[in-house]
């Protein structure tokens, strides 16, 4: 489960302010100028502090990334579902169940483009910061993550295989809204275009496994 929104009501000029000033600062220079724009200079500018604070608060640049995934979270908080029938594997609850987390998980990322920027930086790890952005990715796993390995249905052939490939593919289109939203005729960077994956994504999810072999 991703971190509370954190407090804004620090007192100006305390520690907490300025560690706030530096997180908002580090998401405001990712969704601007992305990450490979991304240095201490950036941040402090933009947060309006100096250097040594930067390095006082979080240690260095790493750190100030692993304080953001600490804090601010990566995945969404899957709610709305309560946990459906044990008495049938495959019943139509529970793929319901399926469906709506990944789609609520793709819409959390779509909205949040310091996730999708983190998600990109592990599939090019061209930054001296990767290990940071690994680690706080692995401090805030899905939340949904627990659920599946606690219920033997997500590990079902059929159910498991849906999860991995629809899930792989809302990440990968996620990712492509911010900076090649034009895939196979859909628009991922308009409300509609994006309803029609998050609506493919639904019908694929509740399909009955013997329709999906």
């Amino acid at each position: 489960m991703p971190a509370d929104p954190p407090s804004r009501s620090a007192t100006p000029g305390s520690r907490g302010a300025t560690e706030e000033a530096l997180l908002d600062a580090l998401e405001t220079v990712l969704q601007r100028d992305g990450l490979r724009q991304l240095s201490v200079n950036a941040v402090v500018e933009a947060a309006g502090v100096g250097k040594p604070l930067l390095y006082r608060y979080f240690g260095d640049l790493q750190g100030l990334v692993q304080a953001w995934g600490k804090r601010r979270g990566f995945w969404a908080e899957v709610a709305g579902t309560g946990p459906p029938s044990h008495h049938k594997p495959d019943d139509q609850s529970f793929r319901q169940q399926i469906a709506d987390e990944l789609v609520a998980s793709a819409e959390y990322l779509r909205a949040h483009p310091v996730t999708l920027e983190f998600l990109a930086e592990e599939l090019t790890a061209t930054s001296d910061l990767s290990a940071a952005f690994a680690s706080a990715r692995e401090d805030c796993r899905r939340p949904y993550l627990k659920t599946m390995l606690g219920d033997r249905r997500y590990l079902r052939r059929g159910n498991h295989r849906v999860i991995v490939i629809i899930h792989a593919a809302l990440i990968y289109l996620a990712m492509r809204s911010r900076r090649s939203p034009n895939f196979m005729g859909l628009r991922l960077d308009t409300d509609a275009g994006w309803r029609d994956v998050l609506n493919m994504a639904r019908e694929l999810a509740r399909l009955p496994e013997n329709a999906r072999n």
